[in-house]
């Protein structure tokens, strides 16, 4: 029984951190691709919407699991060191991808 509830618990920062990973792979596909033609630029746009969807989609889950994991703390309940880990890791790679990939600041409008 508390296999299945330790199982149930990692669940949302697990899934916060392959969300992460999968904005993390958006990105470096967006990059790769550039935006030297039309249709590259198309794929391009594509590619760097889907990062941001999906790196704004790791931050909401993270983010609810770690009020959630305070919340536990506060009333007293244990908070696995996985649990924990594993939330931190998320904001770390969230962090990393929106300081290596920021929404505005990074075009070549800077004469």
């Amino acid at each position: 029984m508390e296999r299945l509830e330790q199982s149930r618990s990692v669940a949302a920062p697990v899934a916060a951190l392959a969300l992460a990973g999968g904005a993390a792979a958006a990105f470096a596909v967006s990059t790769t691709i550039g935006f030297l033609s039309d249709a590259a630029e198309s794929l391009f746009v594509a590619a760097w919407l889907a990062g941001w969807m999906l790196l704004v989609t790791s931050s909401i889950v993270a983010a609810v699991y770690a009020v959630h994991l305070v919340r536990k703390s506060l009333s007293q309940q244990p908070v696995s060191a996985l649990e924990a880990g594993l939330t931190v890791a998320s904001f770390a790679v969230i962090a990393v991808l929106v300081a290596v990939y920021p929404l505005w600041g990074s075009g070549s409008a800077f004469a």
